[in-house]
């Protein structure tokens, strides 16, 4: 007997939109086609001897640092993959489950438990019907699942760019989804990146598009002038598109830098009228962030609400400092670089009307 634990899709609480694990449904059909086993999606709150199971697969694809119960640490049966244990995918050692197609039918009883939760129906039969797919593992390029016309296929490549990304995509296209979503932000290192992602309509504008871009500050003007009224159209207040924040640095001058450098990069959009986001990066276990709080403030800056065209960051330190964590963070950055605090009192509107801005 096989179990198998859906980290992601047990502690979701969202009602609109549920997505199950990839490689959970493809280890659930490849032990019943091809090893003739049972299968069972198990719960956090189990309570049975796991020493019972054969092996346990304990995946989680979204969550940075999941919870694990300590029932499943201790056993010694449990398997754990997925994104959120390994910076990139990690390929079965046995290359037969990666290339299985992926069945949903494992997750039935999970769903019935979700719509007696709430969940609404239409939720529970876009999870029945979409189609889920990896474009590879490690170098080998799998198999495009069948793809319902009109419904939606995930995809859940860390890296989009990756191998004979546009081939795939285009031959995914040519078969009719309503829309194709990524599970991960979609990074683009380069402006080329990006415009090329733009020209497939059936990648969804709902996906996060990251630009981490790495423009040398002299170059940031000529950059936007050239590319302004692309940007324009494409990024609006609804868009998904941001700008990179935060990561895995060594030191905290090195934290600095690059938060200066982002708010310069974010201000030039600004000045522009290009209302781009923040997206803050989590740190990789070994990394501390010593102005993590500063840049969350920043990521809620949220240009569908109005109010927000006036926002500056100095709306988020609180004037009575003693024992904050955020007037912490602003005071130990502002001893580096004390010509930051002029960072925390810009606002979209402010730097729409002046025009061009540097620290």
């Amino acid at each position: 007997m096989i179990g198998l634990v859906d980290y992601d899709f047990l502690i979701s609480s969202s009602k609109t939109s549920i997505i199950p694990n990839l490689e959970i449904m493809k280890l659930a059909a490849y032990y019943r086609k091809e090893e003739n086993e049972f299968c069972r999606l198990l719960t956090l709150e189990e309570n049975q001897d796991l020493n019972t199971y054969n092996k346990i697969y304990f995946f989680s694809e979204q969550n940075v640092q999941p919870k694990i119960p300590p029932i499943f640490l201790k056993a010694e049966n449990v398997l754990f993959g997925g994104t959120s244990f390994t910076n990139n995918y990690v390929p079965f050692k046995n290359s037969i489950i990666d290339y299985t197609l992926p069945s949903v039918q494992i997750y039935k009883e999970l769903l019935k438990q979700k719509y007696n939760d709430g969940i609404k129906t239409s939720v529970i039969e876009h999870v029945l019907d979409n189609s889920y797919y990896r474009m590879y593992a490690g170098d080998n390029k799998l198999p495009i699942p069948p793809i319902r016309k009109n419904k939606q296929i995930y995809i859940f490549d860390k890296q989009f760019f990756i191998g004979e990304w546009e081939k795939i995509i285009t031959d995914i296209t040519e078969r009719h989804p309503s829309t194709i979503k990524c599970i991960h932000p979609i990074i683009c290192k380069t402006l080329s990146d990006y415009l090329k992602v733009r020209n497939y309509p059936s990648v969804s504008r709902a996906n996060i598009i990251i630009l981490d871009l790495n423009v040398p500050s002299d170059e940031i003007t000529i950059m936007l002038n050239k590319y302004k009224n692309q940007f324009l159209a494409d990024i609006t207040c609804h868009s998904n598109v941001c700008l990179p924040i935060g990561g895995d640095y060594k030191s905290k001058t090195l934290y600095y830098k690059d938060f200066i450098y982002k708010i310069n990069l974010l201000y030039s959009f600004w000045s522009k009228g290009i209302p781009i986001n923040i997206f803050v990066r989590q740190c990789s276990p070994g990394f501390i962030n010593p102005i993590i709080n500063l840049e969350i403030a920043l990521s809620y800056i949220n240009f569908q609400n109005k109010k927000h065209f006036d926002y500056t960051l100095q709306d988020k330190i609180p004037k009575k400092k003693k024992n904050n964590i955020l007037a912490d963070e602003y005071n130990e950055l502002i001893k580096f670089y004390p010509d930051a605090k002029d960072l925390f009192t810009q606002s979209f509107n402010q730097l729409k009307s002046k025009g061009v801005w540097r620290l």
